[in-house]
């Protein structure tokens, strides 16, 4: 692709819908896994539109937000069908919603005292904020007792933990001076809009948090990234790497026949909504492993994987009949997989490519600081960066930007998988 062409690209396509509610963001490789061929260039139209915004191309039909590892996810707002202050987590979007108007809601729908008090924190905290909408965002800190006073390499800061990375800020700065007052801090990135039921209100990323004004009982911003310029500059050695690894998978995909993904949507209908489960499934056991595997032996391994899976699935069976339709389906799903190992290389193949060009934009975006971030180790604390970045396109979709083998794979060992 010459750079004429590049400049005048646009995401034209939706890259992923947005129907319903922000409980679960794909990452944007596994584009492919979810919609195939389609996916897979959808994936690469994002990665030139996003080489395009690192570029300095105001044009550009993405914006960017930072990923904050905040705790517990919250939804608040004014409620669409009642018109009355509300608190919940992804609960109120259930198939019973769990909305919490007052402190007794809570109780009733949240059994775990540690929930249970967060939300009334944001019950009572966050109403005395402007409200005229619905919005979620990641709580970073619920009580003053989870900010810590510590140091590190010798400067003295406050600290919080809501998750897997600890966030610092100097402790004589007038941003650590506002934490500290705060009852509760909270990073907004989705609102939530339409009705006439909060049902019926559909997710709209890049929150801007401005609208709901500010109080001194909360520490509140939104998690777009207002302005690239001067803040991530790629360096010409820099724009030709990326933008060789896009144009790799790019040539690649050019050249796999669109029928080997044929296989992705053949499995679900063969195997049902369990094929793709244990697909991604076996690229976190990668991640989980600390490396992804040669093309090859990804697809040797899924064939075990998945008769792991199903022999789970039939000892646990009572009756020799299901044991028997279990057995007979793990046998022709077995089957199905060995016959399409080579299609199944070719398309982990180009995955691969498209995380190595996908990576090299992560570790630019991960100049911008929002705050200074760290792991805490036995040894003290070791800076990391932030949890990913999401890509928003222009009316609102979004895919997970994620260096997946780093912060994933700190999250599974936590115990709190994030992948």
């Amino acid at each position: 692709m010459r750079a004429d062409e590049i400049s005048r690209f646009s995401i034209k396509r939706i890259i992923l819908e947005a129907v319903g509610k922000n409980t679960h963001l794909e990452h944007l490789e596994d584009n492919i896994f979810n919609k195939g061929f389609a996916g897979a260039k959808e994936a690469i139209d994002y990665l030139y539109s996003l080489h395009e915004m690192l570029e300095g191309n105001t044009e550009t039909p993405v914006s960017m937000t930072t990923k904050w590892d905040g705790a517990p996810a919250v939804i608040a707002g004014k409620d669409p069908e009642t018109g009355k202050f509300f608190v919940g987590t992804k609960g109120v979007f259930a198939q019973t919603p769990k909305i919490n108007f007052t402190e007794k809601d809570i109780i009733e729908n949240h059994p775990s005292e540690g929930l249970q008090n967060k939300l009334k924190v944001a019950l009572n905290s966050l109403k005395s904020l402007n409200w005229n909408t619905v919005a979620q965002g990641d709580m970073l800190w619920g009580n003053k007792s989870e900010l810590q006073n510590v140091n590190i390499d010798g400067e003295d800061v406050i600290a919080f933990k809501p998750n897997t990375i600890v966030y610092a800020v100097p402790s004589n700065s007038d941003l650590a001076r506002e934490i500290a007052s705060a009852d509760m801090g909270i990073v907004w990135h989705t609102e939530y809009v339409g009705g006439p039921t909060l049902a019926d209100t559909q997710a709209k990323f890049g929150f801007n948090s401005n609208v709901l004004g500010h109080n001194n009982k909360v520490w509140h911003r939104d998690a777009t990234i207002q302005n690239f310029a001067g803040t991530v500059t790629l360096t010409n050695e820099e724009s030709n790497i990326i933008m060789m690894a896009i144009v790799e998978a790019d040539g690649y995909l050019k050249n796999i026949d669109s029928k080997t993904f044929a296989w992705l949507e053949q499995g679900t209908e063969l195997i049902g909504k369990d094929f793709l489960q244990q697909l991604k499934a076996h690229v976190n056991n990668n991640i989980r492993a600390g490396a992804f595997d040669e093309p090859t032996l990804f697809a040797q391994g899924f064939v075990q994987k998945y008769i792991d899976f199903m022999q789970k699935k039939i000892d646990g069976y009572k009756t020799e009949k299901k044991q028997e339709e279990a057995t007979k389906a793990m046998v022709n799903g077995v089957r199905f997989i060995k016959e399409n190992v080579s299609q199944i290389v070719s398309v982990y193949d180009l995955y691969l490519k498209i995380i190595q060009a996908k990576v090299f934009i992560v570790q630019k975006l991960e100049t911008i600081r929002q705050l200074p971030t760290f792991k805490e180790t036995e040894n003290g604390y070791e800076v990391t960066g932030e949890e990913g970045f999401v890509a928003v396109d222009k009316i609102g979709n979004a895919l997970k930007l994620v260096d997946r083998l780093e912060f994933s794979k700190l999250n599974f060992g936590s115990g709190r998988p994030g992948a």
